[in-house]
């Protein structure tokens, strides 16, 4: 059977001919098949309806995993609440996916993961594809999950900024930057004097950027660390910020001479940055150190 002959047959009432026709549109089908597939739904045939539902759920899910940058979002949302109607379990359908193979396909499975976001389960599966190694997958779920964190979910957040994965923690200090929420500012608070540099370092930067202006001391502190990790991270905010006081100005001039050529550079970054008469004073004749 092929598809001319399948649209013909979805139409038929007899189920020997709906039935082979449905499975036909299910694998090869378009998004244009999906208004007759549903009318299905209003026959009394129970098998008809069963397989009906089947159809329309992998039709879409399928359309919209290898067609998902082509769809505007409204016709995506739309997509995405049939989808869910239809099918109760279709995160689980959609879980094959996203633990498959294929790492486009991956891709496109989370990110219509985020389209089901009133589903309590979606949470739980973006929160552990923050843990994923695959960069994009990574960055795709730390998006959508802050997307969806609330008032009320603030623990999801609070259990990855204490994950042992390094990376997850920073990752997550990132999306929360992200979302410039204030309320989720006394959780960053607690991470501040996290004792690794680049979640330290993040913390800070995230929290200045969200309003909460008084890191100097903090910042201060990894600046004038033994660590040349810490003081770089410390460097880099201040490059990010802007932060100026007299004590972080001259520790960043300071930090253009350390052996480190890691700190020296971030230090010259900082004070490019800055921009102050003394900063270039700094740059001018402690230059040639940094390079």
């Amino acid at each position: 059977m092929d598809l001319d002959l399948a649209r013909k047959d979805v139409t038929a009432k007899q189920p020997e001919q709906v039935i082979p026709a449905l499975r036909l549109l299910s694998n090869e089908g378009a998004l244009t098949d999906l208004q007759a597939v549903l009318g299905l739904l209003k026959l009394g045939n129970p098998t008809i309806q069963k397989t009906a539902i089947e159809t329309a759920t992998t039709l879409i899910r399928r359309n919209l995993i290898e067609h998902f940058n082509e769809l505007a979002p409204q016709v995506r949302e739309k997509l995405s609440q049939i989808m869910e109607s239809l099918h109760p379990r279709i995160i689980e359908e959609i879980s094959k996916d996203i633990y498959g193979d294929d790492d486009q396909r991956r891709l496109r499975a989370v990110q219509i993961l985020g389209l089901l976001k009133k589903n309590p389960k979606v949470r739980d599966i973006l929160a552990e594809l923050v843990k994923e190694r695959d960069e994009k997958i990574r960055a795709t779920a730390i998006k959508l999950l802050g997307n969806l964190v609330g008032p009320h979910e603030q623990q999801v957040v609070l259990s990855l900024l204490n994950d042992p994965d390094k990376r997850v923690r920073a990752n997550t200090v990132e999306a929360i930057e992200g979302l410039a929420s204030k309320r989720l500012l006394p959780i960053l608070l607690r991470f501040r004097k996290d004792p690794n540099n680049r979640i330290r370092g993040n913390v800070l930067k995230a929290l200045y950027k969200m309003g909460h202006k008084d890191i100097g001391e903090d910042l201060r502190q990894m600046l004038a660390s033994d660590d040349d990790f810490m003081k770089a991270s410390g460097l880099w905010v201040v490059s990010q910020t802007g932060l100026h006081t007299p004590q972080i100005e001259e520790l960043a001039g300071k930090n253009m001479v350390a052996d480190s050529e890691m700190v020296a550079s971030n230090a010259a970054k900082a004070l490019k940055t800055l921009n102050t008469p003394r900063a270039q004073g700094f740059l001018r004749y402690l230059g040639p150190k940094a390079a």
